[in-house]
């Protein structure tokens, strides 16, 4: 059995709005299943520590950071039409971003196999300058430029999986030659970037994918694009570490989107990036729990990854097959592979 780490503190469920679809009872959901299928005593907790200013700064403006700490010291508010702040979501977003950091600092020194954090608020909306789509700080983002300083990597992946595209930890990494940001993601959706010829602007052109999803997508057609353009992608580029944003919400029973995934095509999706990572990068990967807003969805989902990370041959699908017909990839498959001489 690997030796998997977790993130999770107390602090997480006080950032809480709870008719709000991002509230405390999607990681309250993981939590009793982690504990009832008696998984997380087969796992090691990482304590979360606030994340340093300089850190944040790596990925955010000092100004919009200011102005996130000082909304919530008064009682907090939203910030824009989605995204919601209370007195505690500060604090949880700093130790969100500081448990990821440390999570991953523990992997890539081989003080654990690999890793998952649940943690909130999500993060890959945030853009440098604002907060967006229920996130504050860019959680993976913020952890890829730590190791980038911190652990001295030379190449990192972040990858998301989320139904909706990952614009924020674009945004901050749109120049950077040495973080490959790849995403599949319906399209066109919230919140409307993603395109396929989104592929990174100056020194980082190139450093970015974007699969840009049809409604319907489901299992078969992201099998075919992931092991036909994202892995050989991922293989090109040759991380020595990869970051996954967890999204859930491309279930087909999720109610704020229309991929089609099953929780069988997730833990496809789950083993195929932890056998990527086995194969490029000594295991080196972590999962960042981004959307995910059915409960009996989002619970199994996370604990059929814990399971796959743990190598665990398990599989919990409560839901079953999607009834959706899918629509065929092929000419999107050509052009991925056009756009990136894949």
């Amino acid at each position: 059995m690997k030796k998997t780490g977790y993130v999770y503190e107390d602090i997480f469920m006080q950032h809480d709005l709870p008719d709000h679809p991002e509230n405390a009872t999607r990681l309250s959901a993981i939590l009793n299943y982690l504990n009832e299928c008696d998984i997380m005593p087969k796992l090691s907790r990482i304590p979360a520590r606030p994340a340093t200013p300089n850190e944040l700064q790596r990925c955010h403006h000092p100004l919009y950071i200011e102005m996130v700490e000082d909304t919530c010291r008064f009682g907090g508010g939203m910030l824009d039409g989605d995204t919601y702040t209370t007195e505690y979501s500060f604090d949880a977003a700093l130790h969100a971003a500081g448990g990821v950091i440390d999570l991953t600092k523990a992997v890539v020194n081989g003080e654990l196999d690999n890793g998952f954090a649940l943690v909130r608020p999500p993060g890959h909306h945030a853009v440098p300058s604002s907060a967006m789509g229920f996130c504050l700080f860019g959680t993976a983002a913020i952890a890829a430029r730590a190791a980038r300083r911190d652990l001295k990597l030379d190449r990192i992946a972040v990858l998301d999986f989320d139904v909706h595209h990952g614009n924020g930890t674009q945004a901050i990494l749109n120049e950077d030659p040495h973080i490959f940001f790849a995403s599949s993601h319906q399209y066109p959706f919230y919140p409307g970037t993603g395109a396929l010829r989104e592929i990174g602007r100056g020194p980082g052109e190139g450093a970015i994918l974007n699969i840009p999803l049809s409604v319907m997508t489901g299992d078969d057609g992201i099998k075919r694009l992931y092991c036909e353009a994202m892995f050989p992608a991922l293989r090109r580029f040759e991380p020595q570490l990869i970051l996954i944003s967890a999204g859930y919400d491309a279930h087909w029973q999720d109610p704020l989107a229309n991929i089609g995934l099953t929780l069988n095509g997730y833990r496809w999706l789950c083993e195929g990036l932890i056998a990527l990572a086995e194969e490029i990068c000594n295991g080196n990967i972590v999962f960042i729990l981004e959307g995910g807003y059915n409960l009996d969805v989002l619970a199994p989902g996370v604990g059929n990854t814990f399971r796959a990370l743990l190598g665990i041959n398990e599989f919990d699908d409560p839901i079953g097959k999607c009834p959706w017909k899918e629509p065929d990839v092929n000419d999107l498959l050509s052009e991925i592979k056009r756009v990136h001489r894949l």
